[in-house]
């Protein structure tokens, strides 16, 4: 599971007239926002440090400059200017969504609850705030608490990947096979390419029609060769299906790949090898 930050600019062209008693901090700010825009984020960074200095409430700076920490792995410095943010403005909704973000990263997960919560009381038809608290949820094993939070998302949001996939995941999690593989087959018409999709929509196959996982299995392959599991478990499958040789070679593929997986799957590819 993924968390998704909302790394929301600024939009304003000018903040001459926001900040007019301020104007050298505006024209800083601008020109960082433009280096942001571009990608030059050591550069915008320092901007925002300059136009914070001179003008200590400026909420797009401070931002701004916590989304940059955020993208860079900068948890602390990241909440240190989202906690500025929220207190010059407590309505601030996005800088509760993203402080949640951080702090799902640092697995302070009843912080992030409580900050995707808040987001949600602000801004209550933000999709992603219940898809990320959902997350964090299934994170705790509140299975239901997160599929309660996934259904909400896909409410406010029919054609969103996100909750789709992960309330998938959640239902393989607790044994609702058919629901599981009903809400990843949505999510896989909407990322028909997505390799991780078909891998968790093979598991949940795996008990309902072995065929079926065995055929998300090869397109997992065909779309990313480079993860082990996928070969390790059709391998297991096709071994049941006493179908050696395939069995044989995909499960020394998958110890290729991934030699940690030596030690579990040895006594399988020792099965596999007997005539």
């Amino acid at each position: 599971m993924k968390l998704f930050p909302a790394l929301i600019l600024s939009i304003f062209l000018s903040l001459s007239s926001i900040y007019g008693q301020n104007s050298k901090a505006a024209e800083i700010y601008n020109n960082a926002l433009e280096l942001q825009n571009n990608g030059r984020l050591d550069e915008a960074l320092a901007g925002y440090d300059k136009a914070i200095m001179l003008n200590p409430q400026m909420i797009d700076a401070l931002n701004n400059r916590a989304n940059i920490k955020l993208e860079r792995g900068d948890f602390n410095g990241a909440i240190a200017d989202y906690n500025r943010v929220i207190e010059i403005n407590p309505k601030a909704g996005m800088s509760y969504f993203n402080r949640g973000v951080v702090y799902s990263q640092l697995e302070k997960y009843d912080e992030a609850i409580a900050d995707f919560t808040k987001t949600i009381e602000i801004i209550p038809n933000f999709a992603m705030a219940y898809n990320n608290r959902g997350n964090v949820r299934q994170t705790k094993k509140d299975y239901k608490g997160a599929i309660a939070d996934y259904d909400r998302a896909i409410e406010l949001f029919p054609n969103l990947f996100e909750p789709f996939y992960n309330r998938g995941v959640a239902k393989q999690i607790i044994e609702d096979y058919t629901g599981a593989i009903t809400d990843l087959s949505k999510a896989l018409q909407i990322q028909p390419e997505n390799p991780n999709v078909y891998l968790s929509r093979a598991m949940a196959y795996e008990e309902k029609d072995k065929n079926a996982a065995i055929a998300d299995y090869s397109k997992t392959i065909e779309l990313d060769p480079s993860q082990a599991q996928p070969y390790a478990r059709r391998g297991l499958i096709l071994l049941t299906q006493k179908k050696k040789t395939e069995a044989r070679r995909d499960l020394e593929k998958a110890i290729q790949l991934d030699k940690s997986l030596k030690s579990a799957y040895d006594e399988f590819l020792q099965e596999a090898q007997k005539p």
